[in-house]
């Protein structure tokens, strides 16, 4: 199991963006209780959507599990429809997303977030992974099994990346070298902590790798948190 330390409340790690915005401009629901907003995309206080995208607005997937900004490096990630990872010193783009091929049709995997590491980020999906390194901008492409539904991942060296599933207790350990699975666990004990519904990303922090997970657990229909740190 993964070491973890019980802590009161996260403390809501954050980084501001300094180098890219996205600017609200609108919304419309094509559909009734279908609604779409629209983004522009700002990056040094330069809107760049036209010139990206060759559209005036787009729509984007943001949410608090999204990291969209390097810390210290010009690399800024926009939750587009390719997942564009952008080099703001010569506006280079690469596409992040992977694509499976299921019943003849070719589907996109569903973002679920993005970190920045020093030399790598990674980008997380439901069911796959793709970490690029920043020098090279060489991308490695993991894909797993229908059954795998990813909460978080995250780096614990430079070759190996722990992956945290959703909806349950489950954990394993991908090698990045050999390329599969080394190490399957549970994320904490079912005795001690019975009734396990699922585990929530709450924040991970640059540099000391310190995460920060919520336990829910679900018993006759009353939830329970707890808070702990992974480090």
């Amino acid at each position: 199991m993964i070491q973890l330390t019980k802590i009161d409340k996260p403390n809501g790690f954050k980084t501001e963006n300094k180098k890219i915005e996205f600017v609200y401009k609108g919304w419309e629901e094509p559909n009734r209780g279908q609604e779409i907003v629209y983004y522009g995309v700002l990056i040094n206080g330069v809107d760049k959507t036209l010139e990206f995208f060759s559209e005036e607005k787009i729509q984007l997937f943001i949410n608090e599990k999204i990291e969209t900004e390097h810390p210290e490096k010009n690399f800024v990630f926009i939750p587009y429809s390719g997942l564009i990872l952008v080099d703001i010193l010569n506006f280079n783009k690469t596409s992040l997303a992977i694509y499976f091929r299921e019943n003849g049709n070719t589907i996109r995997d569903r973002l679920v977030g993005s970190f920045f590491y020093e030399e790598n980020h990674l980008l997380i999906n439901q069911r796959s992974l793709t970490v690029t390194n920043l020098t090279t901008l060489q991308k490695t492409r993991v894909k797993f099994e229908k059954e795998i539904d990813i909460e978080w991942a995250f780096f614990i060296n430079s070759k190996q990346i722990q992956v945290i599933q959703a909806f349950s207790n489950n954990c394993f350990v991908y090698d990045l070298e050999v390329q599969k699975m080394i190490k399957k666990s549970k994320m904490i004990n079912e005795s001690i902590y019975p009734d396990i519904f699922r585990w929530i990303y709450r924040g991970q922090q640059y540099q000391t790798n310190e995460l920060q997970m919520e336990l829910l657990q679900k018993k006759e229909g009353e939830f329970r948190s707890t808070y702990f740190k992974i480090k």
